[in-house]
């Protein structure tokens, strides 16, 4: 993807997606299998990306400067990174702005997340299309259909943002308040694997838990208030604590 036109004000336009299908498909289709089927030892050893240590990294330039952080994740239907928003320009005469950065031209490494945006590019990583073309996922579009990315950026229907569920309460059921989901953990490809909660009581430990990420439920949407866990009360007591320190991830939090 590569944006193109000027930037415009959220209050008056929307992003809007087209379906991107990829390879997860079939694991984002499946039904949740059993919390006794789920074990942290694939997380441990394929390690990852954490998304709370992925916001706020730092944007570098090719050069190697910093030039702004990485404010949100935006994922398709199919739980796959397809873009970063990044905050950068405050050395530029442009001043501060949000800009796109397709996963594709993302390179992620210690120092931070190495970024294609100069000040002489920067239209061309514009947030927002005049238009619909083929391999957008953000254009304008109908703000009726669109929920807000923070105070600049709106997303549609079709993709999601990592803050739509970070901070979320989860629960089981609509009744039974379990934590807040603190995380989420991301292969080294960028498809979301698993969100992390910290229970809220000692009721269901201390945590913090991993519980296995397959898509939207269908009683969740993006923008909602709480994420409900699709277990039973049983299965969570069962469950270890996940420990951080055993997940090799690029950043540590």
């Amino acid at each position: 993807m590569k944006p193109y036109g000027k930037t415009v004000s959220a209050l008056s336009f929307a992003i809007m997606t087209i379906s991107m299908p990829t390879a997860q498909a079939a694991q984002s289709q499946g039904k949740p299998r059993p919390l006794d089927e789920w074990s942290y030892h694939a997380l441990y050893q394929q390690g990852g990306i954490r998304a709370e240590t992925l916001l706020n990294t730092k944007a570098i330039s090719a050069q190697g400067n910093v030039v702004g952080t990485i404010e949100n994740v935006i994922l398709d239907e199919e739980n796959q990174i397809v873009t970063l928003i990044a905050e950068v320009g405050g050395m530029w005469k442009s001043g501060d702005r949000h800009v796109s950065i397709p996963w594709g031209e993302a390179q992620l490494g210690q120092e931070g997340v190495r970024i294609p945006v100069r000040e002489d590019n920067v239209e061309d990583y514009n947030l927002f299309n005049d238009e619909y073309v083929d391999d957008a996922y953000i254009f304008k579009g109908d703000l009726e259909t669109s929920t807000q990315v923070e105070s600049d950026v709106m997303t549609g229907p079709r993709i999601w943002k990592i803050t739509d569920i970070i901070d979320d309460f989860a629960s089981l059921g609509k009744d039974t308040g379990v934590g807040y989901i603190t995380d989420a953990l991301f292969t080294r490809d960028g498809v979301m694997q698993a969100i992390v909660v910290k229970p809220s009581s000692s009721e269901f430990g201390n945590g913090p838990f991993a519980y296995p990420f397959y898509g939207h439920p269908d009683d969740w949407q993006p923008g909602a208030m709480h994420y409900e866990l699709p277990y039973s009360r049983e299965s969570l007591s069962d469950m270890p604590a996940f420990d951080y320190q055993k997940y090799d991830s690029l950043w540590n939090g």
